[in-house]
């Protein structure tokens, strides 16, 4: 299966290692925003940010499983990810939608119909294994 897994720039090493054991258990990791170089103020680099953004939509849309790292302070980047999965969900039935961690009641959209929340990664890794 095609995975997207979005969350704070910030958990990329987190991610990293969930990128590991998606790929050791046959699953592919669907564009890998872990390679982007930090480029914040983006109207400093407005270049990159049109194509970091463009790639990761992409990668969302084309994913079949979509899973969001909740975390205590909000990602705007990620929670634009997880609207273009839910809009992509309701359009046409995927990606499977997870929002996961300690922190699934932090959003309205966290609640949508798509969506499945989990309080950790194991859970989903068992759910992904059967799907």
């Amino acid at each position: 299966m095609r995975i997207y897994v979005a969350a704070k720039f910030d958990k990329k090493d987190e991610v990293l290692k969930l990128f590991k054991i998606l790929k050791e258990s046959g699953h592919e990791v669907h564009s890998d925003w872990t390679t982007h170089k930090p480029i914040k103020p983006y109207e400093q680099n407005q270049k990159l940010a049109m194509q970091y953004s463009a790639e990761d939509i992409e990668g969302v849309k084309n994913c079949d499983v979509f899973i969001f790292l909740t975390d205590k302070e909000v990602s705007t980047g990620a929670h634009a990810e997880l609207g273009a999965a839910i809009l992509s969900h309701v359009k046409s039935g995927k990606p499977t939608i997870f929002v996961v961690g300690d922190h699934t009641n932090r959003s309205l959209f966290y609640f949508h119909p798509s969506v499945n929340r989990r309080d950790n990664i194991n859970s989903v890794l068992e759910e992904i294994g059967k799907i």
